[in-house]
């Protein structure tokens, strides 16, 4: 297998959610940019199978995929740097957990990078 999953638990730092929403909406938007960051993810070898956020105020959870050579402190570092899930708003806090793909029997998501 070409691919590692994790599991990411995002958290919202006190009085930043409403920042953070207002980011991504603009980034969502017609020509906010968002398709060309998750291409420029996926060639950098990260990909976002998932987005599931429990309320406005969080939590959130996601489901990441990333290409084998990416270590897990390689991944947590883009995870919260500018180009991951934060956009560089310093709002969340993200709690990265490895899935374990021998446990699990498959992965979650049919892999991106093979």
């Amino acid at each position: 297998m070409a691919s590692k999953f994790f599991l990411v638990h995002h958290e919202f730092r006190l009085g930043k959610a409403q920042q953070w929403w207002q980011t991504a909406q603009t980034l969502r938007a017609p020509g906010g940019g968002w398709d060309e960051a998750v291409q420029a993810n996926l060639e950098a070898g990260y990909y976002n199978h998932c987005f599931n956020p429990i309320s406005p105020e969080g939590p959130a959870y996601c489901i990441w995929e990333v290409r084998e050579d990416i270590s897990a402190e390689q991944f947590q570092q883009f995870i919260d740097g500018p180009t991951g899930p934060d956009f560089g708003t310093g709002a969340l806090m993200n709690i990265c957990h490895p899935i374990n793909l021998e446990l699990a029997g498959e992965p979650p998501y049919p892999p991106k990078f093979s």
